[in-house]
């Protein structure tokens, strides 16, 4: 059981991007609204960057944690990488009020149809996406990690390098 669950854990870490994002294919061609303001906002300002893209949904407690974990890294790791928060399974006001919560040092959007329809369904929450500077997905984490494995997968799979 060990053995199994060992695998598990780094078949999870280790593994590429979803089959459902076709090759090449860029995540950051759409526009997402804004949670902080009425604005649509296009991703593709943050195109050149390692972008983490962490999808959330009310309610949820390892969200919170998530986003807090990438808080912290962002403090830590300033200018090395683009934490990105995505509402889903919620209404715009559940959404909003999720927001507010987890009050991310980041940018926060709701997730669209376009956004959906290339990542396919979200399995369970929080579920991140990795993306390459070019805007490619480079692999995808399912549920909590803490910051130091953060560290470690993006140091791995993004070449973000972060001193402390």
């Amino acid at each position: 059981m060990r053995c199994f669950f060992l695998w598990l854990v780094l078949f999870t870490l280790c593994a590429p991007a979803a089959s459902y994002v076709a090759q090449g294919e860029s995540l950051l061609d759409l526009e997402l609204r804004s949670l902080a303001s009425p604005e649509r906002i296009d991703l593709l300002r943050y195109q050149g960057e390692a972008t983490v893209m962490v999808f959330f949904e009310p309610e949820c407690s390892w969200c919170f944690r998530q986003v807090r974990a990438l808080n912290q890294l962002l403090a830590q790791c300033p200018s090395q990488f683009q934490p990105l928060a995505v509402g889903t399974n919620g209404s715009r006001r559940a959404l909003l009020a999720e927001y507010r919560r987890l009050r991310p040092n980041f940018p926060a959007f709701q997730v669209s149809s376009k956004l959906l329809d290339k990542v396919g369904s979200i399995p369970a929450t929080p579920f991140t996406l990795l993306i390459n500077r070019s805007g490619a997905p480079g692999g995808w984490l399912r549920g909590f990690m803490s910051q130091e494995k953060l560290r470690l997968v993006l140091a791995e799979r993004l070449a973000v390098t972060c001193e402390g």
